[in-house]
Formats: structure tokens, sequence, C-alpha cells
């Protein structure tokens, strides 16, 4: 259980904490751990934070569910990326402050407004900020990959805040008061890495307490309809259960949802060729810059819409491009994959028509979830990409049959040629043949020259057979 944590970066100030921290044994550490975890459910939204922080700075990771709410506390602190794109920052400043920032020292100075409150924000609701120049994260591995996750130093945004938490409560209510103050100024959350990890620790602890024995009693008991709104809970909290009615024959079991696919979540996806063909395709860097203006556009759309990303994920496909860094992709053959949870059914269907409306141009796409209806807005933009796709192919169909009629003249000017020069070698054979046989008959007969007929009869054109 005593693991060593992310480099969390903490300030002079923190370590300074720290070193007055009494030194704990392993064994004095599980025993407080037993104590808070029997006091936890009374305890305040402050007092677990506190206790949680304190397990942080002796390096013990513990985590806990509260099950009415359904949110982790964790020394091993969650994390949210705060980024800010400098363009719609303007853009806002413009539009709500009435203040043009036109020089890059006046962005620089809103900037650090942005990120003062923001840190300020994070630190209210006892969350620590990650220090700048910090490595975010994001990287598992020191070794080159083909795969990106998460948060990506330019890549959507401009300028970022890592903010560290100890609870879902206190990194909510942030994410909601920055979204509420910045989030028309541009300002926007992402996951480092992914939100994975948070789904799998609150999976397993529902599994952990999960008494499969004394809740096959209650579920016998209930009725059809509500065995099934049972199931469908079990189901989203990620446990494995499956029940047979002996009398029906009837089989109640959980099923998977795939994370990142909850309800109300869309998945937004977008080729980093952005429709490009192969002849005009632009260099690495070119698309580098083109990949950060569409995600700057699509993460804008999501956040305007209240969506909550979970995850990030950018493949650049051949192992052979693996990097540390995206930006050192020297080839961009890939694609990306942005999953969303939205707040409802209409929040979702609006973000999914306007990015059709705006990005589809560069290829971004959609799906949707199975059994999923489509709003009026999304069934038009899908009718739309499917014309797009089959008037593709058609083109593509046009212009193959174009080039295979081209061919076929070709060909046909080769035939024709080809045939009047065998039907010129058959009137020759047959002129011969005509030759021999009146030769047969007459031997005294004059033959004519096979090669000219028009000169037949001329003493330089006409070939005698000898006498017998």
């Amino acid at each position: 259980m005593n693991t060593k944590l992310l480099d969390s970066s903490p300030t002079p100030s923190e370590v300074s904490g720290r070193m007055t921290e009494m030194v704990l044994s392993e064994e004095e550490l599980h025993h407080r751990w037993k104590e808070v975890k029997f006091r936890f459910n009374e305890m305040s939204e402050s007092q677990r934070v506190d206790e949680f922080r304190k397990f942080w700075e002796m390096d013990f990771e513990v985590t806990e569910l509260d099950k009415k709410t359904g949110l982790l506390y964790s020394s091993s602190p969650l994390m949210r990326v705060f980024t800010i794109c400098h363009e719609q920052l303007v853009q806002g400043y413009l539009q709500f402050k009435e203040e043009r920032l036109e020089t890059q020292e006046e962005i620089a100075a809103a900037v650090q407004i942005v990120k003062s409150s923001i840190e300020s924000t994070i630190r209210r609701f006892k969350g620590i900020v990650k220090e700048e120049g910090a490595e975010p994260g994001y990287a598992d591995s020191k070794e080159p990959v083909s795969c990106f996750y998460g948060f990506q130093e330019g890549f959507g945004s401009d300028d970022f805040i890592i903010g560290m938490f100890f609870s879902e409560v206190g990194r909510t209510k942030v994410i909601k008061k920055v979204a509420k103050e910045w989030g028309r100024y541009g300002v926007r959350t992402e996951p480092v890495g992914t939100e994975r990890n948070v789904h799998s620790r609150r999976t397993s602890l529902w599994n952990r307490d999960f008494d499969r024995k004394e809740y096959r009693k209650y579920f016998a008991i209930l009725s059809h309809k509500q065995r099934l709104k049972e199931i469908k809970d079990l189901s989203i909290k990620g446990i494995k259960f499956r029940y047979t009615d002996r009398k029906t024959n009837r089989v109640y079991n959980t099923y998977v949802i795939p994370f990142g696919m909850g309800q109300f979540s869309r998945q937004f996806s977008y080729d980093f060729m952005f429709k490009y063909s192969e002849e005009n395709l632009p260099g690495a860097s070119e698309r580098c810059e083109e990949i950060d203006r569409v995600e700057k556009s699509l993460l804008g759309i999501i956040a305007n819409h209240n969506g909550f990303v979970t995850m990030i994920e950018r493949d650049l496909i051949l192992a052979s491009n693996a990097c540390l860094s995206l930006q050192e992709s020297e080839d961009f053959d890939g694609e990306g994959h942005v999953y969303v949870q939205f707040p409802s059914k209409i929040a979702r269907s609006r973000a999914s028509e306007e990015v059709f409306e705006k990005l589809s141009i560069y290829g971004v796409q959609f799906s949707l979830e199975k059994g999923e209806k489509p709003s009026t807005g999304e069934q038009n933009a899908i009718l739309r990409k499917e014309l797009d796709s089959k008037r593709a192919r058609l083109d593509l169909s046009w212009k193959m049959l174009e080039s295979r009629k081209a061919r076929h003249r070709v060909e046909s000017i080769e035939l024709e040629n080809a045939e009047a020069e065998l039907l010129q070698r058959e009137r020759e054979i047959n002129k011969i043949e005509q030759n021999l046989s009146e030769c047969e008959k007459h031997p005294n007969h004059t033959p004519v020259n096979s090669n000219n007929t028009e000169s037949m009869g001329t003493k330089e054109n006409t070939e005698y057979l000898p006498a017998p």
C-alpha cells in the first residue's frame, strides 16, 4: 500500500509543512488509516480532505468511496488541467469587458489575471496548484510512444494550470466555478492522461464492498421491473452480477459500459489528413498547427455546451513514428478522438450539430451510441455525412470509369490497327493461293505479284516461274 506517487511538485511552503509532520512507521500509518476509515461517514468534507492530504504528504496511498454520492477521496491526487486559448481570451475581453488586447504584452497580462484567479479557486477548495515547469503527468514512460492520452502542451490550448485534488467534490466545485467565471473567455478543462484511472478506482471500490450473497437474497424478492432498474444501477457502478430466476428461467446479467461512453456521452473523431489528397498533403509542421486549430475549436464548442472531457486520444498509427512528445512527430499520419460526457441529451445534440456545422469541413465526425435516437439536427448531420461519403465514392467511380474509357479508346485504336494488318496479310495469302491454283491448272500461266496488284502485267513487277 505504501507507494511512491506521481511527482506532484509541491511548493516550498508545502515541503516545509511535510518536514514538520511527524514521521510515522508503516504500522502506525495503517492504524491511522483504520481510524479515518471508521470515522469517514461522520466526517465533514473539509475534514476528509485534510486527512487525505496528510496521507499524501506522507507518501501513503489510500482511497475511499462515499457510497451515498459515488465520489472518490484519495491521497493519490485527482488531477485536472485548466487550459487557456489566447484567441478566445481576446474575443472574450472584447465582448464582455469591452477591452481590446492588441499586443502580446496585453495578452500576457490578461492571461496572468486568469491564471491567478484559477489558482486562487483551486486553493480555496483545498486543492494544490502543480508548479509551472513540472511534468504535466501525461507520460507514463520515457520511452517513445505512438499513442498519447490527455493533455498535450501546444494542442488545443496556449497556456495551462494543473490542479491536484484529494476529493472529487472539491475538484467538481473548482471546475464549475472556473467554467462559470472564465469559460466565456476561452478557459476549458482537460484530463491529465485519462479519467480512466478514476473510473477504475471507483469501480474497484464498488466491487470490493459488494456482498453478492446478501444481495442475491434482496434481488430474489424484487419484481421484474425493479430487477431491471437494479441491473442498470449495478452496471453503471461496474459491478458484475448474474442472477437466474428458477421459476421463469429469465437471466439477469449486468453489462459493461465502455469507459467514457456512459449516458449522454459522445465521441468526436478526426483524421490528421484533414481531407487532404496525397498530392496536396502539407508537411508535418503545417498539419501540427492545423490539428491545434481544429482541437481549439472542438474543445471550445464542447466547453460552450458544458461538456466534460473524459479522454483525449491521439494515435499516430505507425509505430515507426513513435516519439516522446506529440509535437516531435515527423509524419502525423494518425487520428484523434475526444470522449465527452454532456449534462443532458439536449446539450449533446446541440454540441454535435455545432461541431458538424463548423468542423465537418476538416473531417471531424461523431458517432451515436447503440440504440440512441438522434435529434433532427444530428440526423441531418448524419445524412449529410452519408451524402458526402456517397458523393465522394460516386465521384471516384466516375473518375475510374473515365480512366477505363480512355484506356478502352487507346485499346480500340490498337485493335483496329491490328485488325487492318491482319486483313492485309489475309489478302496477300489469298493472292498467293490464287496464283498457286492458276499455275497448277495452267503451267505456262504468268502469276500475279501478291505484293503489288496494281502493277500487275508490268515487267518490273512480274515474276516468272521457270519452264517445266
